[in-house]
């Protein structure tokens, strides 16, 4: 026994130390946060004062050493962060995480990334060059700074790779794939069912009754300038161009399918309608959310010398970046929506016979190959052959239909990528910055602008192609210029708002934007989401402030979902209902449904769940009709709300499959769809809550490959309000990845808060520092507040 007892004891001892020395390891990894640091390379002193969130105030005497500055934070508290970033854009993954990541980088080896960016970093300018390479070293030396290495590559056994100018461009293609990349699926899709489509071709090449299936737009159309270009719905198509009746049956009732919800929010106010007189800009970004959160709020002081008077930038950053992503540089201020339109081209082409060998079939004309390799931790490395012809890179080989499948992307051409956005911080007034918006290369995003004097405008920032043809990928430029790039200045209705939906009405620049998309939607998103933001803002009395922006950006009312809960209750009559108890109780919650996407609210989920179960159902009988496999990518088109909302109004006959008697029966069959989806997660239908099924678990990383640790780095898992087509988008973990609201010149006025902390160390006080205040929708300030610690950077 007293054997036992000593082993025991040495046992403890033993983890203890274990626990011990691993503890010891992970707090070496923290960053200095006081004191004062030599550092190579600056020319005179640089402060980083953290306050008590860890928000970090950077000040220095030049802009390259406020470079370094910002630099040197972003590599203390998030080069794990970066490093994914730069790898996931130069497919070069698998080198830290092994043979799991080969398939995702040989996706994103195929648009050479990396060549890209070493391309568009000998374009920039000197000046340019010298704030990116004074970044670079800033990022090295917050990595040394750190007596461990960070923690993550502790876990996985592996060293940091030094940062490079041309990483911090790698970060913008990481961008450009996350906000671009699925629209070669959905593109893929649409000309798949152009060519099974009957009928006579519109313009563009385009089959006429594509115009019902991908409409212009909607009756939930909000632009935000005057006019409208959203006609009249096209007409039903007959039999004679669709007949879904005729054709094979119906697909088994799938589950509901959502599309994700990615996305932004985005508003101005005009300083005639505000209480400070200058304008108010709000923007609240749709993403993924991950930990750490995707920005990093900062503020960058430049002091004042000479005839320069300095800079005073304050918003969001993008860890491996240099500046200023979104918010105010104390004159004007901007936030961003991602925006639809025509930045890819994908061309089918008719592949040669497969090899003797059985090997895939070649393309009939020769291609010109680059060989790639991908290195693989612990396995060898693979080579990719990236092949590539006249209309652009080989993306896809369908082997049943012999057909290759070739894509341009602008995101490729190094001149639709630049370090123009750096020059946004020395604007002076909404004019200015409409000048530079055409040189401005980023991935497209709608921006609204405010100045001190109250002047907003809306435009895009990205290159745009001035040829509107099909092919305007492929060459890229000539760009277009400031006198024909798409704006609105100074709308008579003080203000302007944007939510990935149409904003411009005027047929050129819709034209630009969507090229020969323009009359098939141009993937915008639905306009409810838009509507309702324009209906809050036009509700506003009284000098509007920041405190009424963020009501709107918190409003979580069911206004788009408001007829299918009206539509229900007529299904559901007292014929339905006889024998049929579930349905009755179903009817029952839906009849008391509370508006709102609130967490208590089980009516809206039921609605909302029967809304997914029949547009994913319709467009299943519309894709099996025209012989294409539906599979989980195969989402509806945004705009498909208005011919859904048709065909369950007009009903006809020949859109139905045969399995169905009528569109009466169909309609029931999602009620009782959706009662059985919602029955194997609620075992009592009156406790199946929104927030039940609307759980937001924001993970970091590498939680899901160490479930032991998943409390330590994942945010608290929570219910939230929210869902899709309403300022407050939140499904799941993809939601708004930060919200603010700024008047220039007045920041001490604004909020400003993101679903994480500023570290992207899970024992760092600043780990979940402002979550559960992003969680509540209680404001932050916009400015960071006294400095609780400052570190010093000496020459």
């Amino acid at each position: 026994m007293r054997t036992l007892k000593l082993i025991g004891a040495v046992a403890a001892i033993l983890v203890l130390a274990a626990i011990g020395t691993v503890y010891g390891l992970l707090h070496g990894s923290l960053p200095q946060l006081d004191g004062e640091l030599r550092a190579a390379g600056l020319s005179a002193p640089v402060h980083i004062a953290r306050d008590a969130l860890g928000v970090p105030t950077i000040e220095a005497s030049g802009r390259a050493d406020l470079a370094y500055g910002t630099g040197f934070a972003h590599g203390q508290d998030r080069f794990f962060q970066m490093d994914l970033a730069r790898r996931l854009a130069a497919g070069e993954l698998a080198e830290l995480f092994g043979a799991v990541a080969i398939e995702q980088d040989r996706a994103t080896r195929l648009f050479r990334f990396r060549s890209v960016a070493r391309a568009v970093l000998a374009g920039a300018t000197p000046a340019q060059r010298a704030v990116l390479e004074a970044y670079t070293r800033g990022v090295n030396a917050g990595i040394a700074s750190l007596h461990v290495r960070p923690w993550e590559y502790l876990l996985l056994g592996a060293a940091p790779v030094p940062w490079r100018s041309e990483d911090s461009v790698l970060v913008e293609h990481a961008m450009w794939w996350d906000l671009q990349v699925n629209g070669l699926r959905r593109e893929k899709l649409r000309q798949e069912i152009n060519a099974r489509l009957g009928g006579p071709q519109c313009a563009g090449g385009w089959k006429c009754v594509l115009g019902f299936l991908y409409p212009a737009g909607t009756s939930w159309d909000a632009p935000a300038a005057a006019g409208s270009v959203a006609a009249s719905a096209a007409p039903v198509p007959d039999a004679s161009v669709l007949d879904v009746r005729d054709a094979v049956a119906a697909p088994p009732l799938a589950r509901a399918v959502r599309t994700p919800a990615v996305g932004s929010n985005s508003w101005a106010v005009a300083g005639t309608l505000t209480a400070s007189g200058a304008a108010l800009i709000a923007n609240d970004m749709h993403l993924g959310q991950r930990v750490p959160a995707t920005w990093y709020h900062l503020r960058m002081r430049l002091a004042a010398h000479g005839n320069d008077a300095g800079l005073d930038l304050t918003g969001v950053t993008l860890p491996g970046a240099p500046l200023l992503v979104a918010g105010s540089n104390g004159h004007i201020a901007w936030g961003f929506t991602n925006s639809y339109g025509n930045w890819l081209d994908l061309t089918p082409a008719a592949c040669g016979a497969a090899g003797e060998d059985g090997s895939a079939p070649q393309p009939a004309a020769p291609l010109r190959v680059v060989h790639e390799e991908i290195m693989v931790r612990g396995a060898p490395s693979v080579r990719l052959d990236i092949e590539s012809g006249p209309s652009g890179v080989l993306w896809r080989r369908d082997p049943g239909t012999q057909r290759c499948w070739f894509v341009s992307w602008l995101a490729q051409l190094p001149e639709a990528t630049n370090l123009n956005l750096m020059e946004l911080e020395r604007v002076t007034s909404v004019a200015e910055a409409l000048a530079l918006a055409p040189l401005i290369g980023i991935p497209h995003q709608n921006v609204v602008l405010g100045d001190r004097e109250g002047h907003i405008a809306w435009t895009i920032f990205g290159r745009i192609p001035a040829d509107t043809g099909s092919a305007r990928a492929r060459a890229g430029g000539p760009w277009t210029a400031a006198a024909e790039h798409p704006r609105i200045m100074d709308p008579p209705l003080g203000r302007l708002w944007t939510a990935n939906a149409r904003v411009a009405t005027d047929p050129r620049q819709l034209q630009l934007i969507a090229g020969d998309l323009a009359s098939l939607g141009a993937e915008y998103d639905l306009g409810a989401r838009a509507g309702q933001i324009r209906d809050d803002l036009m509700a506003l009395r009284g000098p509007v402030t920041a405190t009424d922006m963020l009501h709107v950006q918190l409003d979580d009312r069911a206004v788009f979902l408001g007829r299918w809960q009206a539509l229900l209750l007529r299904v559901l009559d007292e014929q339905a209902l006889q024998g049929a108890p579930r349905r009755a109780e179903f009817r029952g919650l839906v009849e008391r449904w509370k508006a709102q996407a609130s967490v208590d609210s089980v009516g809206y989920r039921l609605v909302r769940v029967y809304h997914d179960h029949t547009q994913q159902a319709v467009w299943d009988m519309l894709l099996a009709a025209l012989r294409i496999p539906a599979d989980e990518t195969s989402w509806p088109p945004a705009q498909f709300e208005g011919p859904l909302w048709q065909l369950v109004s007009d009903q006809p006959l020949h859109l139905l499959a045969r399995d169905y008697g009528d569109w009466r029966q169909f309609l029931l069959a999602q009620v009782d769809a959706t009662i059985a989806e919602l029955a194997a997660v609620c075992p009592q239908l009156a406790r199946c809550s929104w927030g039940a099924g609307n759980v937001a678990h924001i993970r970091h990383p590498l939680s899901r490959a160490l479930p032991w640790a998943a409390a330590l780095l994942d945010m608290p898992v929570l219910e939230l309000p929210g869902d899709h087509d309403m300022p407050r988008v939140q499904d799941g973990a993809v939601g708004q990845s930060e919200r603010f609201a700024v008047s220039p010149g007045h920041e001490e006025q604004g909020y400003l808060h993101i679903p994480g902390g500023q570290s992207g160390h899970p024992l760092s006080p600043f780990y979940r520092a402002g979550f559960m205040q992003w969680a509540r929708g209680e404001p932050l300030p916009f400015q960071p507040g006294p400095a609780q610690h400052t570190l010093t950077l000496a020459p």
